[in-house]
């Protein structure tokens, strides 16, 4: 499936403003799953200097550097993106001790995951998340295959979907406790249910492209990391695994370094974000890089 991506961002200052370095992460990642086939980012005020890179988690960053005083600053990202992976459960597990769960990963490939094991320990003592962790294994016979397709199925069907512009994940509990959520407060209390069973787990920003007519935002879902199957998207919001309609920009053991743009600036002004967001589709196949004959 072909995309073409059009991602702008407007931020209006009362006061000019000078802007600190900032990292913008709009550029889709190229994987096994998608592939970039073009991206450009312009930028106004034109940027002293813009360098690129490959950030700690294996995203594409772009590193803007400003001088002078501004009212405005824009970031325009168009995009076009292959998506190759029709059938999302195209693997099968190749480490035993890792099917059920808690999950066993072997002990080097524990220490190279221990950012995605991190669990989180004010979740432990709290007798709702276990009560929402303990039924959902049960329910999947404490296996790790049916547990993560039970817990992206139960937040689907069982919370009230909302949708919040602005602000940081909820944490898990007030998730739990409100029983409703956005898209990344979905994700967070995935992530944070999959690491109390030992699966190694991510926080996964990009678009999700359905059968409808909705005006696309910035969507989130969560990763794991299975042997023999790699990375693999579950979106909760969905309840599906992440597949040909998703598209993503960026992944980390932490939500905050997947924020589309992070940085500072200095004034005694107020600011002002406006985003708009297209996403046009192409049924046409799109060859696949790692297909082999």
């Amino acid at each position: 499936m072909q995309f073409k991506i059009f991602h702008r961002m407007e931020f209006a200052f009362s006061s000019p403003a000078f802007f600190e370095p900032m990292t913008v992460r709009l550029h889709p990642r190229t994987d096994a799953a998608q592939t970039v086939r073009f991206h450009r980012l312009e930028v106004t005020p034109t940027p002293i200097r813009t360098t690129r890179i490959l950030g700690l988690d294996g995203n594409v960053e772009e590193i803007l550097w400003f001088s002078g005083l501004h009212r405005n600053l824009i970031l325009a990202a168009s995009s076009e993106v292959g998506t190759h992976r029709k059938n999302p459960f195209d693997f099968l597990l190749t480490d035993s001790p890792t099917h059920a769960l808690p999950s066993t990963y072997n002990p080097s490939l524990s220490a190279l995951l221990s950012p995605y094991l991190e669990p989180f320990p004010e979740m432990k003592t709290k007798p709702a998340f276990r009560d929402f962790v303990d039924g959902i294994r049960r329910d999947s016979g404490n296996e790790i295959l049916p547990f993560l397709t039970a817990l992206t199925r139960h937040i689907r069907e069982s919370f009230g979907y909302i949708v919040r512009e602005s602000g940081d994940p909820h944490p898990p509990d007030r998730t739990l406790r409100e029983r409703k959520g956005s898209c990344r407060d979905f994700a967070l209390l995935a992530i944070a249910a999959c690491r109390d069973c030992n699966i190694a787990s991510r926080f996964t920003s990009g678009y999700h492209t359905p059968d409808t007519l909705e005006e696309p935002d910035l969507h989130a879902w969560f990763e794991v990391y299975l042997p023999g199957g790699g990375w693999r998207g579950y979106d909760p919001s969905e309840g599906l695994m992440a597949a040909d309609h998703h598209i993503a920009l960026v992944s980390s053991a932490l939500p905050s370094l997947t924020l589309p743009t992070e940085g500072h600036f200095r004034g005694e002004g107020q600011s002002t974000l406006e985003t708009r967001i297209t996403v046009e589709r192409s049924e046409d196949p799109v060859p696949d890089p790692n297909h082999q004959t």
